[in-house]
């Protein structure tokens, strides 16, 4: 029989399908009888299709920022660094 740790460490191999056959029919067995593995497995499995939909943030800024916003704002740095520094 496998305990809630067992299935905590097998996991992964379960949901990439790599767990044999025979450990997965236990790992299923384990799942029907308990409530808390199931719904740990649950979780896991929403956090996984959240992360697997996140976009790259470096891609997602630069297509949402407008080009002039950017400028302007590199413009403002430069002229707050000029006054910053007296000659």
């Amino acid at each position: 029989m496998m305990t809630c740790k067992d299935i905590a460490d097998f996991l992964s191999e379960y949901l990439d399908r790599t767990l044999p056959w025979s450990q997965r029919l236990v790992f299923r067995l384990h799942l029907l009888l308990c409530r808390d593995c199931r719904r740990y497995l649950d979780s896991y499995q929403k956090t996984d299709h959240a992360i697997c939909n996140l976009k790259d943030p470096a891609t997602s800024q630069e297509e949402s920022v407008p080009e002039d916003l950017v400028k302007a704002i590199l413009a403002a740095r430069r002229v707050q660094a000029t006054d910053s520094h007296p000659l």
